[in-house]
């Protein structure tokens, strides 16, 4: 009976033992468990850090990227606008033309008013060359040998219509990047072929020279698409057979538009 107690003693003091030490490991996993969830706190704002920099290298590539498409905008301006080395027009315009004549009494023959109408084809950069095609209506006085007691009973009046083609080479003093806008000076010739002409001088119309050339002075300004010109015309030999010093003589005032 003794023993038996003995034993039976051993045995719940065993049990007792093994049941104390699933108590210990558990509060100690428990206690591990709990000491892991600080350190997993610490390393979150270590890892939001690390994500707070980030904008900041999106921030250097953002201007970057504005930077180089800046670029590209300004040199797709550039090539998209060359330089115009071809351009046309039409014009209108005024005149006063006279004959040379010999005066009377110191007193000269005078210019009259008239008009022309006209278009051009100018090719070229800085050095450039122009032809054209004009109507020029031009009307002037002219004395005519006489005996007459005034001036007014040995002087008329020529008028006529021409045919002109006018050629020039010329030089830009000053121009635009692409050459739109520019002032111009220009010497050339140009081919007069008479079309019609009336007066009141005894002057046959047969008389009067057809197919001449004449010297030009040409003085021009561009301002964008619009065009004024001044013209000089010089008559080298007598335009009305019979008559000297009948050399034409015109100036005239363009108003036009490029395209």
């Amino acid at each position: 009976m003794k023993r038996n107690s003995i034993l039976l003693a051993v045995c719940l003091l065993g049990t007792w033992s093994v049941f104390a030490q699933n108590n210990i490991s558990s509060d100690t996993t428990r206690t591990s468990a709990t000491t892991v969830t600080p350190t997993d706190t610490a390393t979150t704002p270590t890892s939001s850090s690390t994500y707070s920099s980030t904008p900041a290298t999106t921030s250097s590539y953002s201007s970057t990227t504005t930077t180089s498409d800046y670029g590209s905008r300004q040199s797709r301006v550039k090539a998209d606008r060359p330089y115009k080395a071809f351009t046309g027009g039409i014009y209108v315009g005024a005149n006063t033309t006279r004959y040379r004549g010999e005066d009377v009494d110191g007193d000269n023959p005078s210019g009259r008013l008239g008009y022309q109408i006209g278009g051009f084809v100018r090719g070229g950069g800085r050095i450039y060359g122009q032809l054209g095609v004009e109507y020029f209506a031009s009307s002037s006085n002219y004395f005519t040998p006489g005996d007459g007691a005034t001036i007014q009973d040995i002087s008329g009046r020529i008028n006529t219509k021409w045919l002109q083609i006018p050629a020039y080479v010329g030089i830009k003093l000053a121009q635009s990047d692409r050459g739109i806008s520019a002032v111009r000076l220009a010497v050339g010739a140009e081919y007069a072929n008479r079309l019609s002409s009336n007066n009141t001088v005894n002057v046959d119309e047969d008389e009067i020279k057809s197919g001449a050339f004449q010297g030009l002075v040409n003085l021009g300004f561009d301002m964008g698409p619009v065009l004024i010109d001044l013209v000089y015309h010089h008559g080298f030999s007598d335009a009305i057979s019979g008559f000297n010093n009948s050399q034409r003589r015109a100036l005239g005032v363009n108003v036009g538009f490029k395209f």
